[in-house]
């Protein structure tokens, strides 16, 4: 069959104003001077409380935090004395206040239900519940929670500071400034600083009896252990008889994928043809790979199924490998561990660096076990890698991490096998930084093999695995991220574990030989050019080569065009969406923490990227890509190419998938965090003029805004999908009605707080699939290359007579 790249579209040339939403609901008091009276009351226990924290200096303001009912206009707090910091929850806030803001917001205080024409905003005060401090517990990270203090004499901790203003504010920089002299008075060592818009954090060394100090200290957000891996694994490997002598470079203009790890073995045989630059980010240290997880990773994203490679000893390099080493082996357990400058910092350099030198896709195999996402803020290297994505244009592509069980509580509670799948959904495995960027694609892991070698080998049942094949590994983490985004957003092969049937105990297994995927060994001595290991780790990597292989072919692609085409081609497998029982699933659905959501979309998002159509179009299916920029408060339109033949009225079954991605800037200080939303919704009409009528903002009056049409075709939500930055759906349709168009409406609504980085014209990329697999006789391609071609010179023409 014949192939094609895949065809550029373009919008309609008319923008809409985007309907407006039902204003906020405000919280009213029907007792003014009795909630007043409960204030002034809340608000004398907190300042007593406030003037004890320790500070910096004698003008550092006070913390206070508001619980409130209803809405909250951020911005106009200072109407009453007070200066936002940050959102923590649904329905807290935290300020900052003077010593004339705190009697500012007294005398207000003092005055409802008395005097309320003296002040504006009297819905601010009538809207809070609850005033209170933001005190050492609130300070206290959940693996401080958890763990507990380490137990050295000395010992280092990361320190998070409010983050007031930006970076290079005077605000911000007197804060820096003032705590790095408290630090010095107060015998804390500090290690390392990182200062960001939305992330100010200090790495200091501090012995037990100053810990007190730094977590009753008003400057102070969270104190966190610092970051741990959780990579573990054994080095099992397999022989191989022979290699080709000659195993060729990457053509020159190849994409380039830059590997963040523990550094690479380039000398390795499969590798060194294809290894591009390396360069070492840890003090003292070579960029060579001690450990072995950064080298087993690149041979995953140079090759993609390495056992497929391997069983026809083909091995066709198509990407070159940028090694950036970030992490090193600790000398006591011989796992990888992050270095002692703060990893924030690193890898904003080693990004910087890498992009410098042409690197457009960086893969990140790592976690923070210290880091579960609390379904609140996203932070840490999360945080980070969304506002490089979105600066640099660049896709990262990272791990869940791995989910090595829990001993308190005990999950699973005796056996992984038994317990499978109610721990895939368990708290204790929730995602960990940075799997929750949302600017990135995150990925999960699936089974690819559930035998054993000795499963194989001996008829006896000594070990038997908890998934099996195409099933999620029961190591893989899940999602949701920031305000129910689907995260995972795909999954790819990471292996499997297997529980001993002949004894107790042991029942992490991850040693159990043919269970894992196979890649590179950086101990190759004579045959051991292989090992098996298992770990989303490894699923990122298989990601990281397609997406490789895409910007080979369409080396202009953005970063969201990589994120839309890879999502776009993803589907969810049966054995995936079995492996839940129906009760499970129904119970999920009813629970009020995930009310609505499917819990198999929250272990592995869109699914597996079938490879099929990815990377060409045929003459059964066709791949529509467009780039866009958009302005706030407009809907756009695009007319989708659909040629006679495939809006036929014949019952057979078509396809269309909609795919939208963009990177927004974020602020870690809202529980939004995300400053604009772009989504999109699918309709059909008699032509372009009356879908227009029913998405402006002129008509909301008179017509009802629109959703998705043909809801029941439709695989996800509209409403679950938009809360992340890439967004899909597919619709399957039997039967068409030829008489109607198809559109793609695409809204942008920014938040009400106000974004520094944001642009009046946001990017977006579209990515569109037309599918028409039932009809052997399809030339899909050649109509709608044609209707396109069409379209183009129509415009064409009407601007040059313009």
């Amino acid at each position: 069959m014949p192939t094609y790249n895949h065809l550029s579209y373009f919008r309609e040339e008319i923008d809409n104003r985007r309907r407006s939403k039902t204003p906020p609901r405000f919280a009213k008091q029907d007792d003014l001077v009795g909630h007043g009276q409960k204030l002034n009351a809340y608000f004398a226990k907190a300042v007593s409380v406030a003037k004890q924290q320790v500070k910096s200096s004698s003008d550092s303001p006070y913390v206070l935090k508001l619980q409130y009912d209803g809405a909250m206009t951020f911005d106009n707090l200072k109407a009453h004395g007070l200066e936002f910091i940050s959102q923590e929850s649904n329905q807290v806030c935290i300020v900052f206040a003077t010593e004339q803001g705190l009697a500012t917001f007294q005398d207000h205080i003092e005055k409802l239900g008395f005097s309320d024409k003296s002040f504006t905003y009297k819905q601010i005060l009538e809207a809070i519940e609850t005033i209170e401090n933001w005190n050492c517990e609130d300070r206290k990270s959940w693996a401080i929670k958890n763990y507990g203090l380490p137990t050295e004499e000395f010992f280092q901790l990361d320190v998070e500071l409010w983050p007031i203003d930006v970076m290079n504010h005077p605000s911000r920089l007197k804060l820096c400034g003032n705590f790095e002299k408290w630090l010095e008075s107060n015998n804390i060592k500090k290690i390392d600083r990182i200062n960001l818009d939305s992330l100010l954090m200090f790495r200091i060394e501090i012995n037990f009896s100053q810990v007190d100090l730094i977590l009753n200290h008003c400057d102070v957000r969270y104190v966190d252990l610092l970051p741990a891996t959780g990579i573990n694994f054994p080095q099992l490997n397999r022989d191989i008889t022979e290699l080709p002598h000659y195993i060729p470079s990457p053509p020159p203009h190849s994409s380039k994928i830059c590997i963040l790890d523990s550094g690479i073995n380039t000398n390795h045989p499969l590798l060194r043809s294809s290894i591009a630059e390396s360069q070492s980010f840890i003090n003292g240290e070579d960029e060579f790979d001690d450990v072995g997880h950064g080298t087993a990773v690149a041979g995953i994203a140079l090759y993609g199924d390495v056992e497929n490679c391997d069983s026809s000893n083909y091995w066709n390099p198509e990407v070159w490998i940028y090694n950036g080493k970030i992490m090193r082996k600790c000398p006591f357990t011989g796992n990888a561990i992050y270095d002692s400058g703060t990893l924030e910092k690193t890898l904003s350099d080693a990004v910087e660096y890498f992009y410098g030198q042409g690197c457009r896709i960086f893969n990140l195999s790592i976690g923070n076990l210290n880091s579960p996402y609390d379904g609140k803020h996203v932070k840490g290297l999360a945080y980070i890698i969304d506002v490089l994505a979105r600066k640099f244009n660049v896709l990262f592509v990272v791990s869940t991490g791995n989910f090595h069980g829990s001993d308190d509580p005990a999950v699973p509670t005796e056996s992984w096998r038994d317990e499978y799948p109610d721990y895939l959904l368990n708290q204790a495995s929730t995602l960990i930084d940075p799997a929750p960027a949302l600017n990135a694609l995150t990925v999960g892991s699936i089974a690819k093999h559930n035998a054993t070698f000795d499963s194989q080998r001996y008829s006896e049942i000594h070990q038997l695995s908890p998934a099996s094949e195409n099933q999620p590994s029961p190591f893989t983490r899940h999602g949701p991220s920031v305000k129910g985004a689907l995260k995972p957003e795909l999954v790819a092969a990471g292996g499997n574990l297997a529980s001993p049937m002949r004894h107790e105990g042991n029942q992490w297994k991850s040693d159990m030989r043919g269970l894992g995927v196979l890649t590179l060994n950086n101990k190759f001595q004579g045959n051991t050019l292989f090992k098996e290991i298992c770990g989303t780790s490894f699923s990122a990597p298989y990601i990281s080569h397609l997406a490789g292989r895409l910007l080979n072919i369409y080396p202009d692609a953005s970063a969201n065009t990589l994120r839309a085409l890879l999502v776009n081609h993803s589907f969810m497998n049966n054995a995936v969406s079995e492996t839940f029982p129906d009760a499970m699933k129904t119970a999920y659905k009813e629970n009020k923490e995930t009310y609505n959501r499917e819990i198999a979309r929250d272990v592995a998002g869109y699914g597996c990227v079938s490879e099929s159509d990815l990377f060409k179009s045929s003459d059964h299916c066709v791949v529509l890509m467009s780039e866009e920029v958009i302005e706030n408060d407009t809907c756009q339109f695009f007319e989708l190419p659909l040629p006679p033949d495939f809006l036929r009225s014949k019952r057979s079954t078509r396809e269309l998938t909609v795919t939208l991605a963009h990177s927004p800037a974020v602020r870690t200080t809202r529980i939004d965090y995300t400053a604009t939303q772009i989504y999109y919704r699918l309709v059909k009409g008699l032509s372009l003029e009356e879908v227009q009528k029913s998405f402006d903002h002129k008509n909301q009056k008179e017509q009802k805004s629109r959703n998705d049409d043909s809801t029941n075709n439709r695989e996800i939500s509209a409403q679950l999908r938009s809360k992340g930055t890439v967004q899909s759906s597919r619709w399957k349709f039997k039967q068409l009605n030829p008489k109607y168009k198809w559109f793609v409406v695409v809204t942008r609504q920014d938040r009400e707080w106000i974004h520094q980085d944001v642009k009046d014209n946001e990017k977006y990329s579209l990515v569109i699939t037309v599918s028409d697999r039932e009809n052997e006789h399809a030339k899909l391609f050649t109509e709608i290359k044609n209707l396109v071609d069409q379209k183009v010179k129509v415009r064409e023409e009407i601007r040059q007579r313009a």
